[in-house]
């Protein structure tokens, strides 16, 4: 599943939030495709990130965040990382 096949809005909030699934990508890649997202991603909108791999979740992803100075939620479920990153 790629960044553009799923896009939509949620019941948290009225911008559109794509969903990126890169469970089973083994590193640079679930980085790669983030940022390929986060470069299309509109102003306010969200892209969820879904991953197993905790370097993402714990380093790649937040370290993004912040360069493009958004917010980043994360949680962990069992083995599986739900990261949500929301552009300003």
């Amino acid at each position: 599943m790629t960044a553009t096949e799923v896009l939509g809005t949620t019941a948290e909030t009225t911008a559109p939030r794509q969903v990126l699934d890169t469970v089973g990508l083994l590193c640079p890649y679930p980085y790669i495709r983030a940022k390929e997202a986060l470069d299309a991603l509109p102003s306010g909108a969200s892209l969820e990130i879904l991953t197993d791999s905790e370097a993402t979740a714990c380093s790649s992803v937040p370290i993004l965040a912040e360069q493009y100075g958004a917010s980043l939620t994360s949680t962990k479920d069992g083995e599986n990382w739900r990261l949500v990153v929301t552009k300003p």
